[in-house]
């Protein structure tokens, strides 16, 4: 008795599971896809801080105690030599560099300094150019 309960339920699930499978194989396969939810803002105070940064791509501006003093521009620009000022010190520097522990000048382009702080990406830019005084050309 037991053992045709037994097959009967065997039977039964088999069954059961060869109906699921020809369900599923006569229907189209649809693409998965995450549901779409738009981002309201936070609300309160200060709710900006709490959000990531967008990475636009920009490297950011250094919080380092640098002052570009001067340097002798080359082309490429990469093969430049600046004269920076940190904190006391007045370092000469040219790409590959250590500037301080953790530290490296890593690369210079037309935007400007790019350091390597420990990791992060920090760009020093060119000063602006100063003002042209004296003579003008004529003609």
């Amino acid at each position: 008795m037991i053992s045709r309960v037994f097959s009967f339920a065997l039977l039964t699930l088999a069954g059961w599971l060869a109906a699921q499978c020809v369900l599923l194989l006569s229907r189209q396969p649809q693409p998965a896809s995450a549901p779409v939810s738009a981002l309201a803002p936070l609300p309160g105070l200060l709710a900006e801080h709490w959000q990531a940064p967008v990475d636009d791509g920009r490297i950011p501006l250094t919080r380092l105690p640098l002052a570009y003093l001067g340097g002798l521009k080359a082309q490429p620009l990469s093969a430049s030599v600046v004269v920076l000022r940190h904190g006391q010190q007045v370092r000469t520097l040219g790409r590959g560099q250590r500037l301080a522990p953790g530290i490296v000048l890593q690369d210079i382009d037309a935007d400007g300094l790019i350091f390597d702080n420990n990791g992060r990406r920090e760009r020093l830019p060119w000063p602006p150019r100063p003002a042209v005084t004296g003579f003008k050309r004529q003609g």
